[in-house]
């Protein structure tokens, strides 16, 4: 029942972040007032760390003491405005199982009443993080910044039935949305990811900041027309010049159109080519590389690069499934 319990709660924290009007401010996310940053939003996601077994690592910390976790917090949840850091007490059951253990003597008699600790979960395989993350636009860049994380772990039922991964704790709190480890620092390798992001379909209650109410392509997309941001082509690598983005890269028809001479005579055609629309992206690929930092206890991200992904227009004149149509190379 106790699982049950615990299951629903982390949804139900979980639910909340999500409900539109329902966004609670938290120090977190109050970098979004800084003028050069023109466009954030929550895009939390489960990440699975496959190079350094993370959760096992927070788990001995937590159990020695050496770094602060708290009960599971949601992105703008209340507990997101104020974290409350576990206590010793609370952080051993959090952790462990505990069951009384009793010694007899030869006459049946009771002689001895300990208590043995099980850890609750076998952290060897767990390699399972409910990650929070901001993506954001600073300056025409790219960032990303990552408030907190939380090892997962399965929530099984007395029966043995799994009802799903549920929030073990919260940890590796960092209050600098731009985190750079020292130069001295060892910065341990976590993995990467790849994952897609549909542009305008962001809940609005993860949306932190659209200035002029642009999306995350419309964003960036005056950086790539004046060239600040580089483009390339996700196929050959080649870089792609504000010039020609155009139409063509989507269309695989190209529009004709007759050339007269004075006399009204066709001599031919040529083809022309429309601008291309930020408006044409409905979905983007962000990859990342993942590090952790033992000494500060953060979890931190490289974005290695975007790929824009728009809707190809076959010779026919049907839309074919988003295709990758600009990779943003990430200085």
């Amino acid at each position: 029942m106790k699982k049950f319990i615990l299951l629903f709660l982390l949804l139900k924290q979980d639910l909340y972040a999500q409900l539109p009007g329902q966004q609670m401010e938290t120090p977190f996310d109050q970098f979004i007032k800084q003028p050069g940053i023109e466009w954030a939003a929550y895009i939390n996601d489960t990440v699975r760390f496959t190079k350094f077994n993370l959760n096992a690592h927070l788990v001995d910390r937590l159990f020695r003491h050496s770094i602060k976790a708290s009960f599971p917090v949601g992105s703008g949840s209340p507990q997101a405005a104020r974290v409350t850091y576990l206590k010793t007490s609370e952080s051993k059951k959090l952790l462990f199982n505990f069951e009384d253990v009793q010694s007899f003597d030869s006459e049946g008699n009771l002689s001895l009443k300990n208590k043995t600790a099980n850890l609750k979960s076998d952290t060897s395989g767990i390699t399972l993080s409910d990650v929070t993350e901001i993506l954001f636009v600073e300056n025409g860049q790219l960032g990303s910044y990552i408030p907190w994380i939380a090892p997962m772990v399965p929530v099984v039922t007395s029966t043995g039935t799994y009802l799903g991964d549920g929030d073990w704790f919260s940890t590796c709190f960092s209050p600098r949305y731009h985190f750079v480890p020292p130069t001295s620092a060892k910065e341990i390798y976590l993995g990467n990811s790849v994952r897609k992001i549909s542009v305008d379909s962001i809940e609005p209650g993860r949306r932190l900041k659209e200035l002029y109410g642009r999306n995350l392509v419309q964003t960036i997309w005056p950086y790539i027309i004046k060239g600040t941001l580089k483009v390339n082509s996700p196929k050959t690598g080649k870089l792609i010049s504000a010039a020609d983005l155009n139409t063509e890269l989507i269309n695989e028809e190209r529009k004709e159109v007759p050339v007269y001479d004075s006399l009204g005579n066709q001599m031919g055609v040529r083809f022309v080519t429309d601008p291309l629309s930020p408006l044409v992206f409905s979905m983007a690929q962000l990859k990342q590389d993942w590090y952790y930092h033992d000494a500060t206890n953060t979890v931190y991200s490289r974005i290695r690069e975007l790929i824009l992904c728009a809707k190809k227009q076959s010779a026919s004149g049907e839309a074919r499934d988003a295709t990758e149509i600009l990779r943003i190379i990430i200085k």
